[in-house]
């Protein structure tokens, strides 16, 4: 007797790890730039360049980007130094082929320091995370090659479809605004990215996105801050993709090269920008399972070897939206603040059972007598998420506001926290059917009157006395799917 089988193809995250490196770099001085009197800020981005996913590693190979402004001896303003530090990280594993790979960094904090006036060394903390999705194949019995009382279970389990990530690149001319100075040296651009809307159309999702790009330049020594903001759009193909999918964007930032464009009477009032993005696209949906749960015959003695198939229901999925605002005391009145920027760490545990992130905010501003100063911070920031089985997915900090306030800064920002709540059970299945011998059945009279004890079903009982629903049914007057109460007296034929 053979057992027929059904096999779906899902995905599987065999890898879901954060790890938070710190890189270095020392740096000397130009010698067509003065000595450094002393580091004023040191701010950056950071980006997964390649990736390398082998049957037991994951290889990240990016950079993260400084500039470090710094006032120079003997001279007005300030000046700036493009500090570049190349990474590596490794996340072990074991990975089958055709698996697919997210992967984000973030660059938390950046600090610069003089150890002489012709070199400065800086220190970056990163949060480096990767998920890597896996094919994977599930076999679900569905029938059997003779004919046999079959047992069959439907229910609706939750999984990954399809996983993929497509490399694109935009460009971007960015005016200055009359009401700002013009350009003369760019210190760093710092691109924020979110996803908009989703459609799919057979095996296509087209989503669209809009990033806010914060650019901090220099003119005539001093620094300025512009944001610019502009849409994007992109069609995936994705093999796997089925009506009905939810797919889940990501967007990464992968690099960015940046140019100084003359404007009207010659003015440096247009930065062109190219920017390079990875979007990692993976769909999820609800799929009907049918199985077969237990059989038996009437006319042969079966072993039935059972085995458990997990599975994962869908719960809810959202986004929880944690309004910030903080009074951040530096012990000084403030002029002007120039430049502020919100990255947010990993997920974690702040405290007890509260999951969230850390905020880190870094400030450029200019205090009651005009001298450029920073300041950072780490904020500790709730999602909020009581939802019994909730992982959060993503996490996504909006527009950022810093006003001067008596002696501190007010900043406000919110952070989107989106989540994914599930909950596995546990599909008990036949995994296979071996047919003994032959063996003498127990005896029983032609026909057997039986009360029925708490909670027994239809099912428990032609099994047990080796005849058929179909017959009890016929011989108490009842239908298939009724229930049985406690006590009731049924009439047991013996099959025929």
């Amino acid at each position: 007797m053979e057992l027929k089988k059904q096999t779906f193809l899902y995905y599987q995250v065999v890898l879901d790890a954060t790890s938070a490196p710190e890189i270095t770099a020392d740096m000397i001085v130009p010698d067509m730039y003065p000595d450094m009197a002393d580091v004023v800020c040191a701010t950056g981005q950071a980006c997964v360049k390649e990736k390398s996913l082998r049957d037991d590693r994951l290889d990240l190979t990016g950079v993260a980007r400084v500039g470090v402004l710094y006032r120079p001896e003997g001279e007005e303003g300030l000046r700036k130094l493009d500090v570049v530090i190349p990474f590596n990280h490794v996340f072990d594993g074991r990975f089958a082929a055709q698996s697919e790979a997210f992967c984000d960094v973030r660059l938390l904090e950046a600090e610069a320091k003089a150890v002489n006036p012709r070199k400065v060394s800086v220190l970056c903390k990163l949060s480096v995370h990767a998920t890597v999705y896996a094919p994977t194949e599930m076999e679900m019995p569905t029938d059997v090659s003779e004919p046999c009382e079959v047992r069959r279970k439907t229910c609706t389990a939750y999984m990954p479809a399809a996983a993929k990530s497509k490399a694109f690149t935009v460009n971007e001319n960015v005016e200055i605004p009359a009401s700002r100075p013009p350009v003369d040296e760019i210190v760093i651009s710092r691109p924020n990215l979110s996803v908009t809307d989703v459609k799919t159309v057979g095996n296509k999702a087209v989503f669209k996105g809009a990033v806010n790009l914060n650019i901090l330049y220099l003119s005539g020594g001093e620094p300025v801050s512009v944001e610019h903001e502009f849409s994007i759009s992109q069609i995936m193909d994705i093999d796997g993709l089925e009506d009905g999918a939810s797919v889940d964007f990501l967007l990464r930032f992968t690099g960015c090269e940046m140019g100084v464009n003359n404007g009207l009477g010659g003015e440096h009032r247009q930065i062109a920008v190219t920017l390079h993005f990875d979007a990692q696209a993976a769909a999820y949906m609800e799929r009907s399972l049918e199985a077969i749960t237990d059989l038996y015959s009437t006319q042969a003695n079966l072993n039935l070897q059972m085995e458990p198939v997990q599975l994962t229901e869908l719960n809810e999925r959202g986004v929880k939206k944690q309004p910030v605002r903080e009074s951040l005391e530096i012990g000084e009145d403030v002029r002007t603040v120039i430049d502020t920027n919100v990255t947010l760490g990993p997920i974690t545990r702040l405290g007890g059972d509260e999951t969230g992130c850390e905020a880190y905010v870094s400030m450029l501003y200019a205090d009651d007598n005009g001298d450029l100063k920073s300041v950072s911070r780490r904020l500790e920031i709730p999602a909020g998420i009581d939802t019994e089985g909730a992982k959060i997915v993503n996490h996504q900090a909006g527009e950022v506001t810093a006003a001067p306030a008596s002696g501190s800064m007010e900043l406000r920002f919110a952070v989107d926290f989106s989540f994914l709540a599930t909950k596995p059970f546990n599909l008990l299945t036949v995994a296979g059917v071996v047919e003994e011998e032959a063996s003498e059945k127990p005896a029983h009279p032609s026909v057997v009157l039986r009360r029925c004890q708490e909670k027994e079903e239809l099912w428990d009982i032609a099994k047990k006395y080796n005849t058929t629903i179909g017959e009890l049914c016929l011989a108490n007057g009842l239908e298939e799917s009724e229930a049985l109460p406690d006590g009731r007296l049924l009439l047991i034929p013996k099959k025929r």
